[in-house]
């Protein structure tokens, strides 16, 4: 019967695993050291040498544009993050959207959609029609000449809504709103380009002012004098104050239709 012998490895068996494994932790570690001088020598004979800023727009400041950029514009041309670069100057006031393109050899295109703007907001903001609220640029622009409307935040368009629909009544009647707003209580106050002040109060603006144009040829038929302000908070009726009255009404009651209690 024959014997079984077992072979015992050498010492060199043994260290040959070793030494293999030895070599391929230095070559990891040479890969990546060559791989980081690569990639400096690269973004080094690579930069983004100009940004082509395309797209007309008025209240977008250059100097914003350039801050944001400065700010992603460390990596190569081809490294650069475009993501990163549209998210950065997105963020920059009056931008609605932004497209960012690579051309070669060394240009990045930043193709921007500016806001546009629908009417004043508030006291220095201004608003899109879509209700996006934004700063005014420094320059202001004449924007002045545009409708005025405030709100509690998130009723921005409800507001626009409301202008629109009220333009297209009073537009009807030679006049034009130049103002309305709607407060943290949920009234509305409207100002016409006549000068003419009207309170709504908590109810429809559109009932009421359809309510108010039936009422006014027959207030015109007794009251030559223009007319201030209009209250129709009450639940039947109306009040009215004049610019001016004559001497022989000066003992009467002021102008005011209805003295009912308001509602709103």
């Amino acid at each position: 019967m024959a014997r079984l012998r077992t072979r015992q490895p050498k010492p060199r068996d043994r260290l040959i695993p070793r030494l293999l494994v030895v070599m391929g932790l230095f070559l990891v570690i040479g890969l990546y050291v060559v791989r980081d001088g690569v990639v400096v020598c690269f973004e080094r004979l690579t930069p983004v040498r100009y940004v082509r800023i395309e797209g007309p727009f008025d209240g977008i400041e250059p100097g914003q544009i350039e801050g944001a950029l400065q700010k992603v514009l460390h990596a190569s041309f081809l490294t650069v993050d475009l993501q990163q670069v549209e998210t950065v100057v997105r963020g920059v006031p009056w931008v609605r959207s932004v497209k960012v393109s690579r051309v070669w050899p060394d240009t990045l295109a930043v193709e921007l959609e500016e806001l546009q703007p629908y009417a004043r907001w508030g006291h220095d903001r201004l608003v899109a029609a879509t209700g996006e609220v934004f700063d005014r640029p420094s320059s202001h622009l004449g924007f002045d000449s545009l409708v005025l409307l405030d709100g509690p935040l998130g009723r921005e368009q409800e507001v626009i809504a409301m202008q629109q629909e009220l333009e297209q009544r009073f537009a009807a009647r030679g006049d034009h709103l130049v103002a309305l707003t709607l407060s943290g209580r949920l009234a509305w106050t409207a100002t016409l380009e006549s000068g003419l002040e009207i309170r709504y109060g908590s109810q429809n603006p559109m009932a009421a002012t359809d309510r108010l144009l039936s009422l006014l040829p027959k207030i015109a038929e007794n009251r030559d004098q223009i007319m201030a302000s209009v209250d129709l908070r009450y639940p039947r009726g109306l009040a009215i104050s004049w610019k001016s009255l004559p001497p022989a009404d000066s003992k009467g009651p002021k102008g005011k239709l209805q003295t009912e209690p308001k509602n709103g």
